[in-house]
C-alpha cells in the first residue's frame, strides 16, 4: 500500500481531473477502490484521535499526581499503597481491554500509555514511603525497562517510543552519578551495545521506522558521547593512543550510519546517508577554523592503563567491526563485489579526513594545509549535495548544499583580516547568489517529472 500523503495527493488530483473531464468517474472510482480513498478521512481522524488521547493520557496523569500530592500527608501508609497499586493495575488492565476490543484501540492505547507513565510515579512513591534513597540515573532507567517490556509484550511502537526517551534521559542525567553503582554505570558505559539489543529488535518486530529512527539516532549519539569520554581519558593519561582516539571519535560514526540502510517499510531508504551528511557536514565545519590546527596534539609516552580506557577499546573493536561488516553488506550486493561511486566518494571523504587528523599529530601543527584541505571537503560535500538535489529534484539537500556554502563563506570572512568593503561586497554576492540559485531551482524542480522526483 502507497503511502498516506501520496494516497492524498493522488485523491486531489484525481478529484480535480474528473471535474475537469479529464478522467471518466468510472476511473475515479477504480482509483478509489485500489488506493482506498475513503479510509483517508477515516485514518486522519483516527491520528487526531490518538494525538487527543495522548495528550489527554498526560494531562489525567498529571492531575492525578497532583491530587495525590495534595493529601498525601494526610493518607496514612496503608491508603496510599492500596491507592497506589489500585489505580496501576486499573489503568493498565482497562487500557489492555479496551485496546483488544474493535473500535475502541486508540482509547486503551491511551490507558497504556497512562499506565506506562504511572510506573514512573509509582516507583518514585513507593521509595519516598519507605525511606529508599537511590540515584534518580537508575529510576529512569529502571522506568524505561519496564515500559520495554510492556511494549515487548503488546507490540506497540508507542510505548517503545516513550521507553527509549526515558533511557535516553537516564543516559544523558549527570554522569556519573554518585549515587549510582559500579554495576549500573557498567551498563550505562556499554549504553550503545545495550541500546541495540534493547530496542532494534523490537522496531523489527512492531515494524515501526519512528522507532527503528530514534533508536538510529539514539545509539550513534551514545557512541559519539562514549567516544568522546574516552577521548578525555587519553588526553588526561598523555596516551599514545590519543591521535587513534581522534580519528575514531570524528570517522566511526559516519561509517556506521552510511551503509546502514533500513529495510522496514515507509522509512526512507537514504535514512543513514543523510544522518552521515549531516554528521560530516557539522564536523568538517567546526574543524575548518584555523586556529584548531595551529598547535600540536598532545601525545606523550604514559604507557598508564585504567579501566575507562580499556572500555573505549572494547567498544571502538565492536563498532569497528560492526562497521567493517556493514561496508561489507553494502558492496556485496551482486555477483562481484564493488561500491558504487557515491559509496566510494564517501569512503573516501571519511579515509582523507582521518590521514589529515594523522599527519597533524604526527607531525603538526598543520596551521595552512590543515584549514584548506578541511574546507576542500567541507566545499565538495555541499557541491554533492547539490548535485545529488538536482539530480533527485529533492529541495532538503540543496538547501543544506546552500547553506554550508554561506556558512563557510561567513566564516572564513569573519575568521581572517579582510576590510568591511570586501566583507560587504561578498555578503552582497551571496545573498544575491541565494535568491537566483533558489528561484531557478523551484523552477527547475517544477519541471521534473514525477518519477525523477
Amino acid at each position: 500500500m502507497a503511502s498516506a500523503k501520496f494516497r492524498f495527493q493522488l485523491r486531489q488530483e484525481a478529484i480535480a481531473w474528473r471535474d475537469e473531464g479529464l478522467i471518466p468517474p468510472e476511473l475515479y472510482d477504480q482509483l478509489g477502490d485500489r488506493y482506498q480513498f475513503d479510509d483517508l478521512d477515516q485514518a486522519n481522524r483516527n491520528q487526531f484521535v490518538m494525538i487527543l488521547l495522548g495528550l489527554g493520557s498526560v494531562l489525567i496523569g498529571l492531575a492525578a499526581i497532583t491530587f495525590v500530592a495534595a493529601n498525601w500527608q494526610v493518607w496514612p501508609r496503608e491508603a496510599r499503597v492500596i491507592l497506589l497499586l489500585t489505580l496501576f493495575v486499573g489503568v493498565n488492565s482497562g487500557g489492555f481491554y479496551l485496546w483488544r476490543r474493535a473500535g475502541l484501540t486508540r482509547l486503551g492505547q491511551g490507558l497504556l500509555l497512562l499506565g506506562s507513565l504511572l510506573i514512573g510515579a509509582n516507583m518514585a512513591l513507593f521509595s519516598q514511603m519507605f525511606h529508599q534513597t537511590g540515584s534518580v540515573q537508575v529510576l529512569f532507567l529502571v522506568w524505561g525497562l519496564a515500559v520495554l517490556a510492556m511494549a515487548y509484550s503488546l507490540r506497540l511502537a508507542m510505548l517503545g517510543i516513550l521507553s527509549m526517551i526515558l533511557v535516553m534521559i537516564s543516559s544523558l542525567w549527570f554522569y556519573p552519578d554518585p549515587y549510582t553503582s559500579r554495576l549500573w554505570l557498567l551498563l550505562f558505559d556499554y549504553m550503545p551495545l545495550v541500546a541495540i539489543a534493547l530496542f532494534f529488535p523490537l522496531a523489527r518486530t512492531c515494524r515501526s521506522p519512528w522507532l527503528f529512527g530514534l533508536g538510529t539516532v539514539f545509539i550513534a549519539w551514545m557512541l559519539q558521547f562514549r567516544l568522546l569520554q574516552w577521548l578525555a581519558v587519553l588526553y588526561r593519561q598523555e596516551s599514545l593512543w590519543f591521535v587513534a582516539g581522534i580519528i575514531a571519535a570524528s570517522c566511526l560514526v559516519p561509517l556506521l550510519l552510511w551503509p546502514w540502510r533500513p529495510d522496514l517499510p515507509n522509512t526512507p531508504a537514504a535514512f543513514g546517508p543523510r544522518l552521515t551528511v549531516f554528521y560530516l557536514s557539522s564536523y568538517t565545519y567546526l574543524a575548518s577554523f584555523r586556529y584548531l590546527w595551529t598547535e600540536r596534539l598532545r601525545v606523550g609516552n604514559s604507557p598508564t592503563v585504567n579501566l575507562d580506557m580499556v572500555q573505549g577499546f572494547i567498544l571502538l573493536a565492536i563498532f569497528g567491526a560492526i562497521a567493517l561488516w556493514l561496508w561489507w553488506q553494502l558492496g556485496n550486493r551482486g555477483p562481484v563485489w564493488r561500491l558504487t561511486l557515491l559509496d566510494t566518494m564517501v569512503a573516501a571523504f571519511v579515509g582523507t579526513l582521518g590521514i589529515v587528523i594523522w599527519y597533524h599529530g604526527e607531525f603538526g601543527p598543520m596551521d595552512v594545509l590543515g584549514p584548506i584541505v578541511i574546507n576542500t571537503l567541507l566545499v565538495l560535500m555541499a557541491i554533492a549535495c547539490i548535485r545529488e538535489a538536482l539530480g533527485n529534484g529533492q529541495r532538503q539537500g540543496f538547501w543544506w548544499g546552500i547553506l554550508i556554502l554561506v556558512l563557510q563563506i561567513f566564516s572564513r570572512m569573519l575568521e581572517y583580516d579582510t576590510g568591511l568593503v570586501a566583507k560587504a561586497l561578498v555578503f552582497f554576492l551571496c545573498g544575491v547568489g541565494i535568491m537566483i540559485a533558489g528561484l531557478w531551482f523551484e523552477r527547475y524542480v517544477r519541471t521534473l517529472t514525477p518519477t525523477a522526483r
